[in-house]
């Protein structure tokens, strides 16, 4: 009983800390974002877009030619003359605040009214298309050559996927350090949670602090949170992380304050 109602009280106060850290984010949220709004998404949206989604939270587009090809090859789509590329971070009036800072507020932000230069396209790309080798494709027959590129263009295709599907191993730093998309984000971000029930059922499975359902009620809850987290980024897929040192801090804290947690209730167990 003593234990139970140790692990009880342990628990209740780390409830407690993280309702105290989120009130003290929701303060500094109001208090730094005061006077400011969120940048609305750009990526491969049309200049008629961009200019009707900043209006309507007070922003001014500044259109400007930029190349991005190579971003259309990554995410496999047609980028259309006129399609607009993601916004940088590289101009004054553009800042992102993490989650250390405002918690799940975090974005880019500007000062309303400010003007924002926004990168887009002057031509159409064909970003679905793989390339062929053309030094290959002369060195045979047209016959060969054609089933040789198509084979290759399959195997290219096969590797590439592979290559997108990140499967972490473990929750460390340098695993998380590798995550490339926002699909690899949110997978981390699960993977973080299943790591953390895994160890807290071997604490507790074995002592009069188990209970089935209270176990299944607080999985519920991190579920809820991996919901949320899925209903920001899940619409992003395979696009390329922006901002990603502050979304890479965030996972590495989630970790550590979850860690922190099995940590001190295998104290309390000793």
């Amino acid at each position: 009983m003593i234990c139970l109602f140790a692990g009880l009280l342990l628990l209740s106060a780390c409830g407690q800390s993280e309702k105290n850290k989120n009130e003290e984010l929701i303060k500094n949220a109001e208090t730094v974002l005061k006077g400011k709004v969120e940048i609305p998404e750009t990526y491969f949206k049309t200049k008629e877009q961009v200019t009707a989604e900043f209006d309507s939270v007070g922003l001014k587009p500044k259109f400007v030619v930029a190349n991005f090809d190579e971003a259309a090859k990554y995410n496999k789509r047609f980028l259309r003359k006129g399609e607009c590329n993601q916004i940088s971070s590289d101009q004054g009036s553009v800042k992102y605040y993490d989650t250390k800072e405002v918690g799940d507020k975090h974005g880019f932000y500007a000062d309303k009214g400010a003007t924002i230069i926004v990168g887009y396209s002057d031509h159409d790309f064909d970003g679905t298309k793989n390339e062929t080798s053309s030094t290959e494709e002369s060195s045979s027959t047209v016959t060969s050559s054609s089933s040789t590129s198509a084979e290759k263009e399959e195997i290219a295709t096969s590797q590439e996927s592979q290559s997108l599907a990140f499967e972490p191993k473990d929750v460390s730093d340098q695993t998380i350090k590798s995550i490339k998309t926002y699909q690899d984000y949110l997978t981390m971000y699960q993977a973080i949670i299943n790591n953390y029930f895994s160890d807290y059922e071997s604490l507790i499975k074995d002592t009069v602090l188990y209970d089935q359902a209270s176990f299944e009620e607080q999985k519920k809850q991190y579920d809820a949170s991996f919901e949320e987290q899925k209903k920001q980024y899940e619409q992003y897929g395979n696009k390329r992380l922006v901002g990603k040192d502050s979304l890479v801090d965030f996972l590495i804290s989630y970790r550590d304050s979850l860690k922190n947690i099995t940590d001190n209730l295998a104290k309390s167990l000793q």
